[in-house]
């Protein structure tokens, strides 16, 4: 695999609990961070995944993806009030402390998508588009005003997910 730094021009790192992930991120030159109470599940320490985020931006480090595993094992459950929690979670400990860090910081971009669509009633992964939103700087809002799985076919959208890699960092 070409090295992400050697395709994008900028570092990266991984914080997550998910080996493979893990391994993913090894192959293409990324640091990967480890992250104490980073469980893969729904227990995971979101606040400390946020944090790691943050610290790591501070250092020489470009480029952060901040892997949280509890959405797509509560709709494998399919507990919809597990994937309600985790999804605020994810909002208020990790998604908004880093935005906040980011405006900070002057210019930035901020991708949030999952993976891939895990729905509560099949409780298993899907094929399909996954929603994913863009903040910051150069980015001109679009007229979705909703953030999910069915919605996500009718916005922008990749037939090659790598292909948003691109979308994100040079808009």
């Amino acid at each position: 695999m070409t090295p992400f730094q050697e395709r994008y021009g900028v570092s990266g790192a991984v914080i997550t609990a998910v080996d493979l992930l893990r391994g993913i991120g090894r192959l293409i030159g990324w640091e990967i961070v480890e992250v104490e109470g980073a469980t893969g599940y729904l227990d995971t320490d979101y606040a400390a995944k946020g944090r790691a985020a943050i610290e790591t931006l501070q250092g020489d480090t470009d480029f952060v993806v901040v892997h949280v595993e509890a959405t797509d094992e509560a709709s494998h459950e399919g507990d919809c009030d597990a994937k309600l929690e985790a999804l605020q979670r994810i909002d208020t400990d990790i998604v908004a402390p880093l935005h906040d860090y980011l405006k900070s910081q002057g210019e930035y971009r901020l991708l949030i998508s999952p993976d891939h669509p895990t729905f509560l009633r099949t409780k298993t992964h899907s094929h399909g588009y996954v929603p994913f939103a863009i903040a910051g700087t150069g980015i001109t809002p679009d007229e979705n005003e909703t953030y999910d799985e069915i919605r996500a076919e009718y916005g922008e959208t990749f037939k090659e997910g790598h292909l948003l890699m691109n979308r994100f960092l040079k808009g």
